[in-house]
């Protein structure tokens, strides 16, 4: 099931994002900002009262993080929250940053029809951002 956010879950977001991203999780702090900016485009997605993945996303369009526990991956539910973005978003294109060294993220947004339409140098500090369109 896909649900809102609620700060109740911030501990359990965090031990994904830790999981996810080990390079550079978002922080507590980050994440409680992103909550009161887009309180109803924070969504997670929870089976069995146990949450294992969450996306975070501005309402034009724009992904800002999604993740799925490690342990519950290619199962479908990142897939199912992406989902959520393109019934949802009110822009004309969907867009994300991806790592240009993650290619299982590069291929799991291509599978969902998005393309590489251009680089951010250093946008990960020492590693540069495809931008990924659909």
């Amino acid at each position: 099931m896909i649900r809102a956010f609620t700060p109740a879950d911030m501990d359990r977001i965090l031990e994904i994002e830790a999981q996810a991203f080990p390079k550079s999780p978002y922080s507590r702090r980050i994440f409680t900002s992103l909550y009161w900016t887009n309180p109803t485009t924070f969504l997670v997605y929870e089976e069995e009262k146990e949450i294992l993945g969450y996306l975070v996303y501005a309402a034009e369009g724009h992904i800002i993080s999604v993740a799925v526990d490690p342990c519950h991956r290619r199962r479908g539910i990142g897939t199912q929250l992406v989902w959520e973005v393109f019934k949802n978003a009110k822009g004309q294109c969907i867009w994300v940053e991806v790592r240009e060294t993650n290619r299982g993220a590069q291929a799991f947004y291509e599978k969902l029809a998005f393309r590489k339409k251009g680089i951010i140098p250093k946008y990960y500090w020492t590693e540069d951002a495809y931008i990924m369109v659909r």
